[in-house]
């Protein structure tokens, strides 16, 4: 084109660099933004998003800033838009300086941080295990500095703080910063704090969360069944998980396969495989409809004890009851094979 005096348009730079970010080639992308950042050409928000995406994956942050910068310049662009978007892509590489920059050039740009951008700030420091620093920046939010805090910014704090340990100030934050500031949990926060007590081995504390979530009038969704019965089966509560699906979950017709999986994953944790093959005929004696994942954690239970006929009796029920065994049942039964030849071969 350059040879025949004709000049690119913004479809075929942002074509090219879409084409070299995803195969990899961001440096290349990056040289052919600054060559077309010659002929006026700035990229399209989507194209943009995809570089500096690219770029930070890579950790060159200096050029995605030079991006950033760009972008910041082009007539008629939302720059806090913009800057959130960069920030976003921040999150992939640990560097909260450069986050901090960035929040510094919105304020001294006249630029307000908004809380998207906060949010976006505060989920990237916990995912970095700066849980101090995101406390910092709520911190600043809380007493005016930058816009009020939403119920997002509290459950991310949340599940920061549950990552590193300190289940007692994600309780806090729970119990009394957000009823104090007049934020009511919806189930996404408490099955946010329920999957990190869990995770702490705090099964007592997480009983108790849902107990308040219930006087609180909140209802229970599959994902909190499905965190309960996998939290408690984790920690060797199975017999309290049985009880569980008796009492709460099976009378409140709030289960899907998820929750199905969750119970059938955890009877097979611990050896239990017998009460699975039960559990799962039992579903589609009632009219449940267990998917192909339930009926292939129960087959590769079966797999990984040996028990071939078992195996094939639970593909017969699931032909039964209309599920086709897909290419993960089809792996777990050469497995099951493999391991019967080689136990001859060895015997």
């Amino acid at each position: 084109m350059k040879c025949k005096g004709l000049k690119p348009i913004s479809t075929s730079y942002n074509a090219i660099i879409h084409g070299l970010c995803k195969d990899d080639g961001c440096m290349r992308a990056y040289q052919f933004l600054e060559e077309g950042s010659e002929f006026g050409f700035f990229p399209s928000e989507y194209t943009y998003k995809l570089l500096v995406e690219s770029l930070c994956k890579e950790h060159d942050t200096g050029k995605a800033r030079n991006v950033l910068e760009l972008m910041l310049r082009k007539e008629g662009t939302d720059r806090t838009r913009i800057y959130n978007i960069y920030l976003r892509a921040l999150c992939v590489v640990d560097n909260p300086t450069e986050i901090l920059n960035v929040l510094v050039s919105m304020l001294q740009g006249d630029c307000r941080p908004d809380e998207y951008t906060l949010n976006t700030v505060i989920d990237g420091f916990c995912k970095m295990g700066r849980v101090d620093d995101a406390m910092k920046v709520l911190g600043d939010m809380m007493t005016g500095k930058f816009c009020a805090p939403d119920a997002v910014t509290l459950t991310t704090v949340m599940c920061g703080l549950l990552t590193q340990g300190r289940a007692e100030e994600a309780l806090h934050v729970l119990n009394r910063v957000m009823p104090e500031n007049g934020f009511k949990p919806s189930v996404v926060t408490y099955n946010a704090v329920m999957r990190g007590l869990f995770k702490l081995r705090k099964g007592d504390e997480a009983m108790r969360v849902f107990d308040q979530m219930s006087k609180a009038g909140v209802i229970a969704d599959n994902t909190t069944y499905a965190i309960i019965i996998d939290g408690l089966c984790v920690t060797g509560q199975v017999d309290t998980a049985k009880r569980f699906w008796d009492d709460v979950i099976w009378p409140s017709g709030r289960h899907d396969a998820y929750v199905y999986s969750a119970f059938l994953k955890g009877l097979c944790r611990f050896g239990s495989l017998s009460d699975a093959c039960h559990f799962l005929y039992e579903l589609a004696d009632s009219g449940a409809v267990p998917n192909v994942v339930c009926y292939n954690i129960v087959i590769d239970e079966c797999s990984r004890s040996g028990l071939r006929r078992e195996a094939y009796q639970i593909i017969e029920e699931m032909r039964k009851n209309g599920r086709a065994p897909d290419a993960v049942t089809w792996r777990i039964l050469d497995k099951l094979h493999d391991s019967r030849a080689l136990a001859v071969e060895g015997e």
